[in-house]
């Protein structure tokens, strides 16, 4: 799964030695996710689940329930054991090809031209403290370490390890998301013609890149608060010969006038902020978007529609994983935080798209001309997964 990533001039190179074991890691995380992981939903669904029933003389009522129930058993401890491991060793996988190449992948950043994206740094902009505070789903590292000015390795790192973690589905250039939601956009809306979008929280841009190739017309931005994700992100773009205008900020605030972008999106975002951010962040996108223009935010689905085994399965990266602000942000009312920062009810929707690259073009156009959309559990990789987004047309 792991021989399709695009090539790029940014793109560390591994040793044979180093390919196999990422390879080896990758086709592992697939068997837990799937294989695995399905044997031990039989587990809850054949034995446990009856078991709490005779118990309580009822079925769980939500996802903590299923978490006591399931983590008492040795087949989930096992199983989260080993994903645990998988995740370390998957970065540990890719570290080698970093390091080894790291006085290249600062000679190329440093010399990187912008004849084709934009690169704007700004020394005054401080990293988020939640960003700081972890080493987000257990890169070493998080995204913000720099040993020095051209130190890109985190990015170097999180672009072929992300990579493996989807397992190639996202496609060649792990962009599965943005293709998604940008298509989804143009096909829903094929009157809105943007001229100014904006990426929120793009790291090296896999998802922005799409945005350039389905609005050709447009001026894309991209923002990050990390400034080595940013300078890889950039010299990629160019390498890609992606359009892309990268910029340092916090996404807190926004060095944007009002009511610029004709499309503001992010993805994958908000489980990886602290709740009291989730507002600042939606208050400055709406401030930024024009009147009738589109936010919308792909992210994990909202436990509240979910059943409480689906609820427990994507919740278990916040307890095993890093990722200590992802139970916040799967119990957070999207609707009434997109009130809150301004919205009305009326502009506000809940899309779950299918991914561009897994789902035929029937499936696609079906969730497309649909008027509402419903969830009660997402796909895994290896079926039709469906991204879930929120957002409102202001």
């Amino acid at each position: 799964m792991t021989a399709g990533q695009t090539r790029h001039d940014l793109l560390v190179e591994p040793t044979h030695d180093e390919y196999v074991r990422q390879c080896y890691v990758s086709d592992l995380r697939f068997h837990l996710l799937n294989d695995v992981a399905g044997g031990m939903k039989a587990t809850y669904e054949q034995r446990l689940k009856q078991q709490f029933v005779d118990d309580h003389g009822r079925p769980p009522a939500d996802k903590r329930e299923v978490h006591e129930l399931m983590m008492r058993d040795h087949y989930t401890r096992t199983w989260s054991s080993m994903m645990r491991s998988c995740q370390e060793m998957m970065w540990d996988s890719v570290v080698p090809s970093v390091e080894r190449q790291l006085p290249a992948l600062a000679e190329k950043v440093r010399t990187a031209t912008s004849n084709h994206s934009t690169l704007r740094l700004d020394p005054e902009v401080e990293v988020p403290y939640y960003v700081k505070a972890v080493d987000i789903h257990c890169m070493p590292g998080g995204y913000h370490s720099q040993a020095d000015a051209d130190d890109v390795t985190q990015a170097a790192l999180y672009d072929r390890g992300v990579y493996i973690y989807q397992m190639g589905f996202a496609g060649g250039l792990a962009d599965g998301i943005g293709r998604s939601v940008a298509q989804f956009i143009a096909q829903k809306y094929p009157d809105l013609k943007p001229k100014k979008i904006l990426d929120i929280g793009c790291t090296v841009g896999h998802n922005t890149g799409p945005f350039c190739e389905v609005f050709p017309d447009a001026d894309v931005h991209a923002i990050d608060c990390c400034a080595g994700l940013l300078k890889y992100g950039h010299a990629r773009a160019e390498s890609l010969r992606l359009p892309i205008h990268f910029e340092q900020m916090d996404a807190r605030h926004l060095d944007y006038a009002d009511n610029s972008f004709d499309i503001v999106f992010s993805c994958i975002l908000f489980h990886e902020t602290t709740r009291d951010s989730h507002r600042q962040i939606l208050e400055e996108a709406r401030r930024v978007l024009k009147p009738g223009g589109i936010n919308i935010n792909m992210e994990l689905p909202p436990n509240e529609n979910l059943d409480p085994y689906a609820g427990f399965q994507i919740d278990w990266d916040a307890y095993y994983n890093n990722e200590p602000y992802y139970a916040a942000s799967t119990s957070t009312d999207v609707v009434k935080l997109m009130q809150d920062v301004g919205f009305q009810q009326e502009q506000i929707f809940e899309w779950l798209i299918p991914d561009y690259y897994e789902a035929d073009r029937a499936q696609f156009q079906e969730a497309v001309l649909a008027r509402e959309h419903s969830y009660t559990e997402t796909g895994r990789w290896g079926e039709i997964v469906r991204w879930y987004g929120y957002g409102a047309q202001k």
